[in-house]
């Protein structure tokens, strides 16, 4: 049977797990208030620029070029664990996508566990070139993901590895995980016959549209990025809040078993005192 100091000491050890469960469920929920904030403004801003791709598709000399036969996908994961079935979530979306797109020449993972995860399955594919960006895991840490990813798609663009480009990513909707899937390249945008007129420009407007489709690009980068953070850090909160409630459970069940072994010494240490003074009176006798 355990003693009570056993049971004394793992009581303690939950109570510590206990205590950095809480701290990583207050970190998730600060990001997801942080990330939700923001977002609203973000989705705002993207658009915005929707709009003026699609405006600037109008000017003369402009036009988005056709869809080709090569797609990248660009998977978006967590950088760290502790956040349920999120990564086989967002594995299993990918999977679905290469299925029905067809001929996808690479990925780029985003998130450390997520690459983790994906290239134990994708190393028996040697000829689908795969490369792994680092995830933030926090909203403070956005630009400079979205700074190194931004030149790797530079570089595979430059290199003509590609004719389209695809987002598969997770967000969270009515406390719900979803997977998505958004084009990213090129901009899903047709002239709008019964639009505005272009506006007057002092500039050639290729160029005009290069800026756009740049900006296009990194603002979809950005709140598909923070849509995953958010995403993750409320998966993240689940996972803690389940494992909150089964340490407390742990934690009272010790507690019972913690007062029943006390007692149990006690009453040996009792008969042990009773039989001891029998002994003696006997001998005396």
């Amino acid at each position: 049977m355990i003693s009570s100091r056993e049971l004394e000491l793992k009581t303690k050890s939950y109570k510590s797990i206990l205590g950095i469960v809480k701290a990583m469920k207050a970190l998730s929920a600060a990001n997801v208030r942080k990330g939700s904030s923001t977002l609203g403004y973000t989705r705002r801003y993207r658009e915005f620029i929707d709009s003026s791709v699609s405006l600037a598709t109008t000017f003369p000399g402009v036009s988005i070029s056709s869809p080709g036969r090569r797609k990248l996908l660009v998977a978006f994961g967590s950088q760290y664990g502790l956040c349920g079935a999120f990564n086989e979530r967002v594995l299993e979306s990918v999977e679905e996508a290469e299925e029905e797109l067809g001929e996808v020449v690479g990925l780029v993972l985003v998130g450390r566990r997520f690459a983790d995860l994906a290239q134990a399955v994708y190393k028996a594919e040697p000829g689908k070139p795969v490369e792994v960006v680092e995830a933030p895991g926090s909203v403070d840490g956005l630009a400079e993901t979205i700074n190194v990813l931004l030149e790797t798609l530079y570089i595979k663009y430059k290199n003509d590895e590609f004719d389209e480009m695809y987002f598969v990513f997770p967000s969270f909707v009515n406390d719900a995980l979803f997977l998505q899937r958004r084009v990213a390249l090129p901009p899903p945008f047709m002239p709008h016959e019964d639009g505005p007129e272009p506006p007057l420009l002092y500039i050639p407007p290729s160029e005009v549209m290069e800026g756009l489709v740049e900006e296009y690009l990194y603002v979809n980068l950005f709140s598909t990025a923070l849509e995953t953070v958010i995403a993750e850090n409320e998966s993240r909160m689940r996972s803690m809040d389940y494992a909150q409630r089964s340490i407390k459970k742990k934690v009272e069940e010790l507690a019972t078993s913690y007062n029943y072994a006390l007692q149990e010494e006690i009453t040996s240490e009792l008969l042990e005192i009773i039989g001891g003074y029998e002994a003696l009176r006997g001998d005396r006798a």
